[in-house]
């Protein structure tokens, strides 16, 4: 089984992914933000085997609301992600992933969520600004993304912070 990682950060490069230039998204203002969105082609399904997110708050405060969703229509996005595709995550010697990083294919952005309407929501949780989130789910019991849908982690932001948020996936 080959496995597969995507961020919400512009493309990995030599320095770490815990900055904003590399790594996560800084949202600096409140409200209704899409963190990430895969646009799953019509050949395929995702299985979802893990996703998390974190921020950098330095101080409490209300917490995040924060949604891995499969939805029909995509947010808007200004920004494509820079790399062209996604190399297997366990396995160096297997082909990339059938989903491309290309404008129709992988978003990122602190971007508004134009795009409300769920299908299905697969986990939602409260997260504080200072604090981090990982699902791993049991095997045999994973989400599963249609084929052309849109696989969203989205967030209510309650207050300006910088986020980073991935997924875990295999293709069938």
């Amino acid at each position: 089984m080959t496995i597969y990682i995507a961020y919400n950060s512009t493309g990995v490069s030599a320095a770490t992914q815990t900055n904003v230039a590399v790594g996560g998204v800084a949202y600096t203002t409140t409200g209704s933000r899409m963190m990430l969105q895969l646009d799953i082609p019509a050949t395929i399904q995702l299985r979802i085997i893990e996703w998390g997110v974190s921020f950098n708050g330095s101080a409490a405060a209300t917490p995040n609301t924060v949604e891995l969703a499969q939805v029909a229509t995509g947010t808007t996005v200004s920004t494509a992600h820079s790399t062209s595709t996604i190399l297997p995550y366990n396995d160096p010697n297997a082909p990339a992933s059938r989903l491309t990083m290309a404008t129709s294919g992988f978003y990122t952005g602190a971007v508004t969520r134009t795009s409300t309407t769920v299908d299905r929501v697969f986990d939602s949780q409260f997260i504080a600004p200072t604090s981090q989130y990982i699902k791993m789910w049991p095997l045999g019991r994973e989400p599963v993304v249609a084929p052309s849908k849109k696989l969203q982690i989205s967030m209510n932001l309650q207050a300006a912070v910088t986020a980073l948020a991935y997924v875990i996936w295999e293709e069938s």
